[in-house]
């Protein structure tokens, strides 16, 4: 009898951005050995995210292992019913078939569920096409096609596999659009237009080399633009994820496979022959798609002229150097527009056609870069530096000054041609140094980050560190120094993510020192004050996280004065809007956290108002929107707004739930339980009981369904713990013990295992822990009241409050509080005295440099006064909290006490 198999395990498809990274590291790890020691890593972290794992390093070894014939699922899919309109395929409805390529058919569909009206297209895996790897590869397109969010990529939408064993799909964004090739002839784009429309393809390509992934068949039919003139750009079926952004990958049996799947007409010498591909491969289709825009013809046009053949194609690409861009423009173009190529655009494009990889540009964000200084007609970088062809640049540029001093021109030009000449060599070996320097933090960052081996990039910080102290900034060209800056920012994110707080701050300011001299040679460019904007931004950050707080402010003000001087500009960019909402974010957080809100409140209301008018013209700011609306609604509520704070939490609720695709996101669910922990809280300080438990009893169910989804996860418990606390608070206060009993007690094994967590316990964990053993103090009768007043007892005195953030110190307040009842309970009045002192002396450390608090902290330290017999000292303090409607329990227990106290005896 034969053993029944493992059942498969389920991989939920939101989680393929944290799992594909680990993926790729894994299956690069060919030894067992050390395969099986970084997954026992793994599960120590994440035990179901190593489940995951283990599952698709199964399923990878059972493709490979499987005959290509008997491969039930092959035979399966081969078997597949022929589609058709009106076929439904979960909530979308197929209405045709649009389009055939090496992967499968793309039909047009339309959702039919009534979430959204729109059409989409559905890509196929055909059964006719189907070999070995297929189906991986087809898989490892959704996975990449996740990964890239950029609006010239068309997104994935959706993925899945047809019912009754059909064939998986991706759902992917329509576009409505013409081939760039056809779509510049039928709007007789101009040279310049043309290359600016172009730069936008660059700056998709480049979004994916950035994230190590190639796209090996860029061409006309893969890049459409729609009728609003964006650049679209499709079809990630044969990218090759890339163990380095240069290097080749070793491959494996799907990049074998997919490394065969490419155009002809664009591919390059190393695809034909079968080599190793890296992103300079990319690099050659984008030099024959510019060529082709540009000239009209494709660059082997006239040596295949007499033999159309694949064989002749493949021969041209191996071994014939394509005629000049502006020759081949002469013959099919006009004259003044073959003038217009001669050059600089000659020299571009020739980079780019190199037969060799290294000859050609290393990427496409670098040959983006020489287009964009061929339309600012400045220098590029693919030229060799000539004392002519510099001088002619700067004609271009400043023709009214040079027709008024040729011969001094001509004189210098002599002259810096000779030391021009001499210098080249060393100019190329600093620009090969500073570029390798940019990669190795950049690029080589990425892949160590995951794996968490940083401190591989010390020794290549501290060589970076020698080499540019070597130079003086003032002598320093733009172009160095712009690398430098770069570099250092790196170097700075890195010191960071490994907490070394001086060192970052030490980088980032030498950075802001390259970048405030860029500045100031161009005061007015929009580019140089954005990247000084960034350094001061980034020395704030830190100063803010040293808890240097005038000092971030300092950097925080200068930035957003920055940020004003770009909006000026340019008031219509709303990239500046963006970059001065940040600023006041920043800002307006700084002084909430920093015990100012009423001045924060400002700063926030006006970053509101900025986000607000940006959601009009982009929704993808609708998570910053989310986000400043949280901190103005704290902001209120410290101020003792309790009405303002709960509208703002309902507009916050409104834009979380206005969120696209919300049920399948947890990040922003969420979100949405914690705003609703929140509203319970106010709803309580307004005095309305009823939606306090009812917002409680939401956040409680919601975090209950996402910690089913991973048991593992320890952010999860502890969410679930502090709504469950929320929920139980809120019953005691209103007078339902029994239910805010049992609830504590369901709490216990999940607080206890939260407590008992290895290394020092998270700020979040004590406030966890000390609200619960509160809560516990304030249920307990008689038989349990000494047990757990004992517990409380020894928790308050192994965690000391002078370093606590706001929420910590209100735990801990209440705690003593708490306590100091438990003793009176227990008659013991000076054990309860010391508590009460305690507690009192806590509150008075959440009065902010005005001398203000909150209400709730107002009223505890007025509670803790009538305690102790100082009814006198206590009635400012009640005052103060009953004035700012502030009608929670404790504060209607207070106005009694305060009755009592001044009643005669």
């Amino acid at each position: 009898m034969s053993a029944t198999p493992a059942p498969r395990r389920e991989i939920d498809k939101s989680r393929w951005p944290e799992l594909s990274p680990l993926l790729d590291e894994l299956l690069d790890l060919e030894e067992p050995a050390a395969r099986a020691a970084r997954l026992a890593q793994l599960r120590a972290q994440d035990l179901a995210l190593a489940e995951d794992l283990e599952e698709l390093l199964a399923r990878d070894a059972a493709m490979a292992r499987a005959p290509v014939l008997d491969s039930p699922v092959l035979a399966q899919l081969a078997q597949l019913p022929t589609l058709k309109p009106g076929q439904q395929l979960g909530p979308y409805a197929l209405e045709r078939e649009i389009g055939q390529g090496g992967m499968g058919t793309v039909w047009l569909a339309r959702r039919t569920d009534g979430r959204y009206e729109g059409q989409v297209a559905v890509k196929f895996l055909t059964s006719g096409l189907l070999g070995r790897g297929d189906s991986g590869r087809f898989a490892r397109e959704g996975q990449i096609l996740g990964r890239l969010a950029h609006p010239h990529i068309a997104r994935l939408l959706d993925a899945g596999v047809a019912q009754d064993a059909g064939p998986p799909y991706l759902v992917l964004e329509y576009i409505d659009g013409q081939p760039i090739d056809r779509f510049c002839e039928q709007q007789a784009l101009d040279v310049r237009a043309r290359v600016t429309l172009f730069l936008d393809v660059l700056a998709a390509v480049a979004h994916a080399h950035n994230r190590l992934i190639l796209h090996r068949d860029l061409k006309p039919s893969n890049i459409l633009v729609n009728q609003a003139g964006e650049v679209k750009l499709l079809d990630f079926g044969i990218a090759k994820l890339l163990g380095d952004a240069t290097q080749p990958a070793a491959a494996t049996e799907l990049t074998q496979q997919a490394g065969r799947a490419f155009t002809p007409q664009y591919a390059a010498p190393e695809q034909v022959q079968g080599g190793d591909v890296t992103t300079a491969t990319d690099v050659y289709a984008l030099g024959v798609l510019l060529y082709l825009l540009l000239s009209g013809q494709h660059p082997t046009a006239g040596a295949i002229a007499n033999d159309d053949s694949p064989l002749a194609r493949m021969k041209a690409v191996l071994e014939v150097e394509p005629r000049r861009l502006s020759e081949q423009a002469r013959s099919t173009l006009d004259a003044r527009r073959a003038r217009e190529l001669r050059g600089d655009l000659d020299t571009i494009v020739a980079r780019a056609l190199k037969k060799a990889p290294a000859e050609r540009y290393a990427n496409a964000e670098a040959m983006a870069a020489d287009l964009k200084h061929w339309l600012a007609h400045e220098p590029i970088q693919a030229r060799p530096d000539s004392a002519g062809y510099r001088i002619a640049k700067f004609v271009r540029r400043h023709r009214i000054g040079v027709a008024a001093g040729t011969l001094a021109g001509l004189a210098v030009a002599t002259g810096a041609g000779v030391a021009l000449w001499k210098a080249r060599e060393a100019h190329q070996q600093r620009v090969q140094a500073e570029s390798l320097i940019e990669f190795m933090l950049g690029d080589l960052r990425k892949k160590l980050e995951p794996v968490g081996r940083l401190d591989v990039l010390d020794a290549v910080g501290e060589k970076a560190l020698d080499y540019y102290a070597q130079q003086d900034l003032g002598r320093t060209d733009a172009d160095s120094l712009g690398r430098r800056s770069r570099a250092l920012h790196l170097m700075g994110e890195v010191a960071l993510k490994q907490r070394k707080f001086e060192p970052a701050a030490q980088l980032f300011a030498q950075a802001a020192d390259s970048t405030g001299e860029l500045l100031g040679r161009d005061p007015d460019n929009p580019q140089r004050i954005f990247d000084h904007a960034q350094s001061l931004y980034w020395l704030g950050d830190i100063a803010w996280q040293r808890r240097h707080m005038d000092a971030a402010r300092t950097q925080f003000d200068a930035y957003l004065n920055l940020a004003n001087r770009l909006h000026g500009i340019d008031p219509a960019n709303p990239k500046w809007r963006q970059e001065q909402a940040f600023a006041r974010w920043n800002i307006g957080v700084l002084l909430v956290r920093g015990g100012q809100p009423r001045q924060g409140l400002d700063a926030l209301l006006e970053a509101k108002a900025d986000w607000v008018a940006l959601m009009r013209q982009d929704a993808s700011v609708a998570n910053d929107l989310i986000r400043t609306l949280g901190w103005l609604a704290e902001a209120q509520e410290v101020l003792g707004q309790f009405t303002n704070a709960l509208q703002t939490n309902q507009e916050k609720l409104a834009a979380i739930r206005g969120l696209p695709e919300l049920d399948r996101h947890r990040e922003s669910q969420q979100l949405l339980h914690a705003t609703q922990v929140a509203m319970s809280r106010l709803y309580l300080s307004v005095g309305r009981p009823d939606e306090a438990v009812d917002a409680a009893k939401q956040a409680w169910d919601g975090y209950r369904s996402l910690a089913a989804l991973d048991s593992s996860n320890v952010e999860a418990s502890e969410n679930l713990a502090l709504a469950g606390l929320q929920l139980a608070e809120v019953w005691l206060a209103t007078g339902h013990g029994g239910p805010a009993r049992a609830l504590a007690q369901e709490l216990s094994a999940s607080v206890l295992q939260l407590r008992q967590a290895s290394g020092p316990m998270p700020a979040r964990r004590t406030t966890l822990a000390a609200r619960w053993l509160t809560l516990r103090v304030q249920l307990s009768n008689d038989a349990e009241l000494a047990a757990q007043r004992n517990a409380l007892s020894q928790f308050l005195q192994e965690r000391s409050p002078l370093a606590a953030d706001s929420k910590q110190l209100w735990a801990f307040a209440s705690a003593e509080l708490a306590l100091g009842d438990a003793f009176a309970r227990g008659a013991a009045p000076g054990d309860a005295a010391l508590h009460w002192e305690r507690a009192y002396k806590i509150s008075r450390q959440m009065v902010d440099p005005d001398g203000n608090a909150e209400p709730r902290v107002n009223c505890l330290t007025a509670h803790a006064l009538l305690r102790l017999g100082r009814p006198q000292e206590a009635r400012p303090f009640a005052e103060n909290a009953l004035s700012a409607s502030y009608l929670h329990p404790m504060s209607l227990w207070l106005r009694e006490r305060l009755q009592l106290a001044a009643a005669p005896p």
